[in-house]
Parts: C-alpha cells; sequence; structure tokens
C-alpha cells in the first residue's frame, strides 16, 4: 500500500482545507492544482460564490481557479471520505488581546465529526503554544 502523499498526487486520497477565508482559500486553490481537494466552510453563500469562481474576500481573480480540482461544499458528509485535514479558520482577537478560539472549536468538532483512524490534521490557524493540542483533545475526547 503506498503512502498518502502518493495517493494524493495519484487523486486516490483527498485533502481538506476547512475554512475557506482569505487564508484558506488560497492554500486549498494551491493545493488543487495537483491533488484532489475538498473545500469546506460553514456558509452557504460563500461556498455558493466560490462555486461560481469569486472570491468571497475579492482578494483573487477567477483565474486562480483554473485547473483546480476542487469540490465546495458546507455538507460535512463531503468530507467522510477525506484523509488530511487542514484547519484554516480565524482567530480573532478581543480588544484586550484575548484569542476568540469559537471558530477554532468549531472546526475541530467538525473535523473530529469525520475523522478515521490514520488521518491527519494541520492547523494553520494563528494561536498560542499547546492551544491546537488542548483544543483537540477537548473536542475529540467528549
Amino acid at each position: 500500500m503506498s503512502n498518502l502523499y502518493d495517493r494524493l498526487l495519484k487523486k486516490e486520497a483527498k485533502l481538506a482545507v476547512i475554512g475557506l477565508g482569505y487564508v484558506g482559500l488560497p492554500i486549498a486553490l494551491a493545493f488543487a492544482r495537483k491533488i484532489k481537494v475538498v473545500g469546506f466552510d460553514i456558509n452557504q453563500k460563500r461556498v455558493d460564490m466560490m462555486r461560481r469562481r469569486e472570491d468571497p474576500s475579492n482578494e483573487l481573480d477567477a483565474s486562480e481557479f483554473d485547473g483546480c480540482d476542487i469540490h465546495f461544499t458546507a455538507d460535512l458528509n463531503d468530507l467522510k471520505s477525506v484523509e488530511f485535514f487542514i484547519v484554516a479558520v480565524p482567530t480573532p482577537i478581543d480588544s484586550q488581546n484575548i484569542p476568540d478560539l469559537g471558530p477554532l472549536l468549531g472546526a475541530t468538532r467538525t473535523v473530529g465529526q469525520v475523522l478515521k483512524k490514520n488521518d491527519y490534521v494541520v492547523y494553520e490557524s494563528t494561536v498560542y503554544p499547546g492551544c491546537t493540542e488542548r483544543i483537540a483533545c477537548r473536542c475529540w475526547s467528549a
């Protein structure tokens, strides 16, 4: 059996990007030029825009979607066949510089609903050291 990297390149496995904002969408499109990608966002209106090759953040031209093997979705079921997840959700801070971990917790719970043995999860969100380990343990052990 080949490793995940080889299976991704052969398009026998899929990668998902969770959160398609100004960070997640460019990451998803970059990967989608080489492998199968599921672009997941909880906002159906944003998903509909990306399906029309429109960047909701107005930072990417429609041509950036050219040649990409990507399926945009807000449907959790579309993540069940994914083996590699990249979480790219915002971590805004309040006036006292305390991060709002709500989006990260929500995305982690989403991935946790479809996560299988031997799957990979990478966090692209900006957080303090140890945060994702504690969040993942808290969300996935519940």
